[in-house]
C-alpha cells in the first residue's frame, strides 16, 4: 500500500470526519483542509468557546456550503466514558450512521529533565496523549463492528483511524522523557490495529495510519519552550519547524498516497522513520524504506555519539555551576 499506488487512498468528499483536538494547531488545520475537500467535520476538544470559534473557521472553507455539515463536541477525551457518548452523538448526527474517518489530534507535550518534572505529569501525559486516542479508537472499532454485523454493506469502503504520534517516537531526546514514551505508544497501537483489524475485513476493511510531525509551531509550542532544557532546544535546532497548515497538507497527501506510517518534516522525518521501523509495514514494496533503513542504522551511530557528547557537556557545565 502507498509508495507505487497513483489512486486516491483516501476520498473524503462526502465523508464524515471526526477531529479530535480539532479546535486549534494541527486538528483545526486538518479542519480546514478535509472541508475544502468536500468533507463533513465534527471537531471534538474541552474548550467550547475555542470550538465556537474553529468550527465558524473550518465551515467558511467548505467546497460545498450547501451540502456539507459542521459540528462540534466538548468532551474531555482522558475521561474513558467519554468516548461512547461522542461516539453515539455523533451517530445520530450523521444520520444514524457511523462516521468514516476518525483522526486524533488531541495532546500536550510537557518537556522537562525526567527527575524535575512532578510525578503527576508522568499520568497526565499518557492520558493526554495515549488514552484520548486509544479510547476514541477502541470506540470508533466497535461501532464499525457492531453497525455492519447488524446491517451488512457489500463493497463497504474503507474506514480510516488516524493517529497523531512524534518524531520523537522515532529517536530518544533528552528532555521529552514524560512525552516520547506517549507518543511511541500510539506507534505501538497502531501497528497492533493495522494487523489486528484485518479480522474484520470480512464485514467492514479499516485502515489504521499514524502520522509523525516534527516541531509544530502552536500555542502549545510557546507553552512546551517555557519547561524545555536548553539542551533540548540545542539539539532540536536542526529541524526547522512547520505551520499547523503545512503539517495538515504533508499529513493528507500521505494518507492519499496509501501510507500508513506517514513523515511531515522532509527528508529528516523519512530518514528517522525508516531507521526504527521494524515489523511496522512498509509503504509500498518496500524497497526505499528498506534501503534507507540500511543507511541510516550506519548514520545513527554517529549521529547518536554527537548527541550524546552534547549531552554529557551540557551535563557537566549544568553541575558544575550548582
Amino acid at each position: 500500500m502507498g509508495g507505487f499506488q497513483s489512486k486516491n487512498q483516501f476520498s473524503v468528499d462526502g465523508k464524515t470526519v471526526v477531529i479530535t483536538g480539532g479546535s486549534q494547531g494541527m486538528g483545526k488545520a486538518v479542519g480546514r483542509l478535509l472541508a475544502e475537500k468536500g468533507a463533513n467535520v465534527v471537531i471534538i476538544a474541552r474548550n467550547t468557546e475555542k470550538l465556537e470559534e474553529a468550527l465558524k473557521y473550518i465551515s467558511e472553507h467548505a467546497a460545498n456550503p450547501s451540502s456539507q455539515r459542521f459540528h462540534y463536541i466538548s468532551a474531555d477525551l482522558a475521561d474513558p466514558t467519554e468516548a461512547a457518548r461522542i461516539l453515539s452523538e455523533i451517530t445520530v448526527w450523521n444520520n444514524n450512521q457511523p462516521p468514516d474517518i476518525f483522526w486524533c489530534c488531541a495532546g500536550s507535550a510537557r518537556p522537562g529533565l525526567f527527575i524535575d518534572v512532578p510525578i503527576e505529569a508522568l499520568k497526565e501525559q499518557m492520558e493526554s496523549n495515549y488514552f484520548s486516542s486509544a479510547y476514541v479508537a477502541h470506540a470508533a472499532v466497535q461501532s464499525w463492528v457492531d453497525h455492519f454485523r447488524s446491517s451488512p454493506e457489500p463493497n463497504q469502503p474503507a474506514k480510516h483511524i488516524i493517529f497523531t504520534s512524534s518524531v520523537v517516537a522515532f529517536l530518544p531526546l533528552v528532555g521529552y522523557g514524560p512525552y516520547t514514551p506517549t507518543k511511541t505508544a500510539v506507534r505501538a497501537l497502531s501497528d497492533t490495529l493495522s494487523q489486528e483489524l484485518l479480522l474484520y475485513a470480512p464485514l467492514v476493511p479499516i485502515r489504521t495510519h499514524t502520522v509523525f510531525p516534527g516541531t509544530i509551531f502552536t500555542a502549545g509550542y510557546e507553552k512546551e519552550n517555557l519547561t524545555k532544557p536548553a539542551i533540548t532546544k540545542q539539539i532540536e535546532e536542526s529541524d526547522g519547524g512547520q505551520t499547523p497548515e503545512q503539517v495538515a497538507a504533508a499529513s493528507v497527501k500521505g494518507l492519499e498516497r496509501g501510507e500508513e506510517l506517514i513523515t511531515t518534516n522532509g527528508i529528516l522525518g523519512v530518514a528517522m522513520k525508516s531507521g526504527m521501523l521494524g515489523g511496522s509495514r512498509r509503504n509500498g514494496w518496500g524497497i526505499v524504506d528498506t534501503v534507507m533503513g540500511w543507511l541510516i542504522m550506519i548514520v545513527m551511530v554517529i549521529v547518536r555519539r554527537d548527541m550524546d557528547g552534547k549531552v554529557k557537556k551540557w551535563g557537566a557545565e549544568r553541575l558544575g555551576k550548582r
